[in-house]
């Protein structure tokens, strides 16, 4: 086996700097990728090649880096690009998707016949060893796979203020930096609120979905059987409560001026409500996981689908920003929300952990917050 690399690095220069490299790892036998591809696992290779980052900073002395949620999913959308499009570039947006108090960024990327192969190049090039050993205190790592390829990104961050666990005081920091808020909502109906103005009501009833109206100053709350509860500004539109359903209602989203709603069900099938309109669905497809949320666009022309490992189908004039579909997750994916732009959405899991993806920001999580019963959605605050 041999490995050629292609390299390419450069620095943004003021107060903030990024650091780049990349790394092309060829197989040289064409059936040893094939093998590969049998036994493809994207989810363990970027595992691995986190361990491998820490491995090699350890060696040296060197404090382990914390891994970033928010990193990891920009890493992940990135190489889901670069799988797709079957060659190697650096993230052009990555420094204005990064969290808001970064100080110094860095990223490898590469692409070879899984993690062992990809470890040791990194390892060997000087312009990779040095991120991975570089000044930083976070890690996201993503990996996706393309006819027996792993492409691989590390993404690495300096921040003005270093991790206090895995989402830490950098996380907290960002918190301030921007505006906006939303609320996360557990099965049981209970709402709890990061940055809103708190709860404006909930019920006293299993709870399998939610969507803020767009003032953020109210929500419907929606049962399994398509039962519509409004709060605050929100009106109510109709529901399928009493119908037979094939399936149970997981997810809903409302139109831009808050006269209408979706609510989609386990499969992809779609039911539109006052001015909201059908644009697709995957109720007749075959899905490797359930749908379990779903989000508008801001022109109320298109939404998604997110399936509950992070997959996500895009309709209508909705756009795909990246997914994690080839992440190896805590805990399932349960909720979905998009930008006020619709340049980016947001994945909440159901132990309260956030990705954000494109222009969304990360304000925190309940991660590692004890909770009585799990999350179930989410919705934007005020």
């Amino acid at each position: 086996m041999r490995h050629r690399f292609a390299l390419a690095s450069a620095r943004q220069p003021g107060a903030q700097t990024l650091r780049l490299a990349a790394a092309a790892v060829l197989v040289a036998a064409g059936t040893v990728a094939t093998a590969w591809a049998a036994h493809a696992d994207p989810m363990s290779d970027a595992s691995c090649l986190t361990d491998s980052i820490n491995q090699a900073r350890v060696k040296r002395g060197l404090p382990a880096l914390a891994v970033n949620n928010d990193l990891v999913g920009i890493a992940q959308g990135w190489a889901a690009h670069l799988a797709a499009s079957n060659g190697l570039s650096h993230d052009p947006n990555l420094a204005s998707q990064a969290p808001s108090n970064w100080q110094a960024l860095g990223e490898n990327v590469g692409a070879g016949s899984g993690c062992g192969d990809l470890a040791a190049a990194f390892v060997a090039s000087p312009e990779h060893l040095g991120n991975m050993i570089g000044s930083y205190d976070w890690v996201g790592v993503g990996v996706a796979s393309h006819n027996g390829w792993a492409f691989a990104v590390e993404d690495f961050m300096a921040a003005a203020v270093g991790p206090s666990g895995p989402e830490g005081a950098a996380a907290t920091t960002r918190t301030a930096a921007h505006t906006g808020s939303y609320r996360l909502v557990t099965g049981d109906g209970a709402v709890l609120s990061y940055g809103a103005s708190g709860p404006l009501g909930n019920v006293a009833a299993a709870t399998s979905a939610a969507a803020a109206t767009p003032t953020g100053k109210g929500y419907w709350l929606v049962g399994a059987d398509g039962r519509v509860t409004a709060f605050g500004d929100a009106g109510f539109h109709g529901s399928l409560a009493g119908s037979h359903l094939a399936n149970v209602i997981v997810g809903t989203s409302a139109t831009p001026d808050g006269a209408g709603y979706w609510l989609v069900g386990r499969d992809g099938g779609i039911f539109a409500f006052g001015d909201a309109r059908f644009f697709g669905s995957t109720g007749a497809a075959a899905l490797n996981q359930p749908i379990v949320a779903m989000a508008s666009t801001p022109s109320g022309r298109g939404y998604w689908l997110v399936a509950s490992d992070g997959g996500v189908f895009a309709f209508g004039d909705a756009s795909f920003y990246g997914s994690t579909g080839a992440m190896r997750l805590n805990q399932p994916i349960v909720a979905m929300r998009a930008s006020p732009q619709g340049d980016g959405y947001r994945f909440v899991a159901a132990d309260g952990g956030v990705f954000s993806f494109g222009d969304v920001p990360f304000y925190g999580s309940a991660g590692q917050t004890p909770l009585n019963s799990p999350v179930v959605t989410a919705v934007a605050g005020d």
